[in-house]
């Protein structure tokens, strides 16, 4: 029997075009850059986020309060260059240490419902403000060794709520409260979230008497608390010797219904 010969384009073998495989130095130069994504990818990732603080004013004297916050109730202005707002103290075996600033600015939110209840507020430090008595012990202490005042100009507490507040007195024309203050404080650039309790808040109504201090109404802020300067990343041989680890810190703070420009 004769079979019909098969077509000639049957016969030929179909064009395949050859896959090109990577050369070992391509595959590690892809492999490279992919383990650099993957890891700038969970490095961001672990990063905690940083706060976000309010800004100071054009003239310096005062924060732009976010109208967020400035909606939830009357708003006071730290009244600076006046008295002593922040006493600090260190007491160490080989050196105690005492300094003070009265250049603290920020402001509180007061609500509108409970006059003695901060539900917002912040207040900016400046490291540089902090006077020891000492200008070479001044300079140490902004240095990069210590609260790096370069790096984290300000120490700054962002109040979040007053809790368990309770009317001491009453009067037409002022009240006083104990209170709770809880907010996070930044030190260092570190962040903890703090607890001030036996805190006192007192109100003033506008007189003849707080126009000496300032116009409007007053409102003064009183805690005393300490802080670990090793929970705030700062770290430094002498630390236990001549400087202690917990410093004390003494807050008086008094706050205007009247911005700076009008005080």
């Amino acid at each position: 029997m004769h079979m019909p010969t098969p077509e000639p384009s049957l016969l030929r073998t179909p064009n395949r075009t050859p896959s090109r495989t990577p050369s070992r130095r391509t595959a590690s130069r892809n492999g490279a850059m992919i383990v650099a994504v993957a890891s700038s990818i969970l490095f961001a990732a672990a990063q905690p986020e940083k706060p976000s603080f309010a800004p100071a004013t054009p003239d310096g004297k005062t924060l732009v309060i976010p109208a967020s916050e400035a909606s939830l109730g009357t708003a006071y202005y730290t009244i600076t260059n006046r008295d002593r707002q922040i006493y600090f103290e260190s007491n160490a075996p080989l050196e105690d240490i005492k300094g003070q600033s009265n250049q603290v600015i920020g402001y509180a939110i007061v609500s509108s419902n409970n006059p003695g209840k901060i539900v917002a507020g912040e207040w900016h430090l400046p490291v540089k403000s902090m006077k020891t008595g000492i200008k070479k012990r001044n300079e140490h202490l902004a240095s990069d060794m210590w609260l790096d005042a370069k790096s984290f100009p300000d120490i700054v507490f962002h109040i979040t709520e007053t809790k368990d507040l309770k009317a001491v007195k009453e009067t037409p024309n002022f009240s006083s409260y104990t209170t709770t203050l809880v907010g996070d404080m930044t030190l260092h650039g570190v962040t903890h979230t703090i607890s001030i309790p036996g805190s006192t808040i007192t109100t003033m109504n506008a007189s003849a008497a707080t126009r000496k201090v300032a116009k409007g109404n007053l409102l003064a802020i009183h805690s005393k608390f300490s802080v670990s300067l090793k929970d705030y990343g700062v770290s430094h041989p002498v630390i236990g010797e001549k400087v202690a680890n917990n410093v004390k810190l003494d807050v008086s703070l008094y706050l205007s219904s009247e911005p700076p420009a009008k005080q």
